[in-house]
């Protein structure tokens, strides 16, 4: 894994910021700002059922992501450029979708987010981390297809959604 390359990656960076404001955000915004006449949607905290079902698709997305993980074995890599040399994955959590990181990093935010809070912002919230992880995953499959020749096919065989 090239750190340093990916650390220059702005895909990375702006999933650094997306993961660290939700994770600040979904615990303090219901129970200390004031959001005048939208307090009814977005500073309420959820009842109970719906909190542990927050975090049931974390947990989901927990394993998910690591699935996904572990089945890119070295090719992992956060950036969007794959490492030099590495094989293309098309097995394990990759036979199944084409991002299962980025997938169950989406389901994590919004399955926290309901677990802290309630489900109008765990909605806003997971509707943000799926744009912006197809946008992302859009970025990553330009690469793929230039150093791959097999990708296009791979894609016919599998879809890309990410949640």
């Amino acid at each position: 894994m090239d750190l340093r390359k990916a650390g220059r990656d702005p895909w990375v960076w702006g999933q650094v910021v997306l993961i660290a404001l939700v994770a600040v955000v979904a615990p303090v915004m219901p129970r200390w700002v004031n959001l005048g006449g939208f307090d009814f949607a977005l500073n309420s905290v959820g009842a109970r059922w719906l909190r542990v079902a927050g975090g049931l698709l974390a947990a989901v997305g927990v394993g998910l992501a690591l699935w996904g993980m572990k089945s890119l074995g070295p090719s992992l890599t956060p950036g969007t450029e794959p490492l030099p040399g590495a094989p293309l994955v098309t097995t394990g959590a990759y036979a199944h979708v084409r991002h299962p990181i980025y997938s169950g990093v989406v389901l994590i935010l919004a399955g926290y987010t309901l677990a802290w809070s309630n489900w109008m912002l765990a909605l806003i919230v997971g509707v943000v981390a799926r744009q912006f992880f197809e946008a992302k995953a859009r970025a990553e499959e330009r690469w793929l297809v230039e150093r791959y020749p097999q990708y296009a096919r791979y894609c016919l065989r599998v879809g890309r959604r990410v949640v």
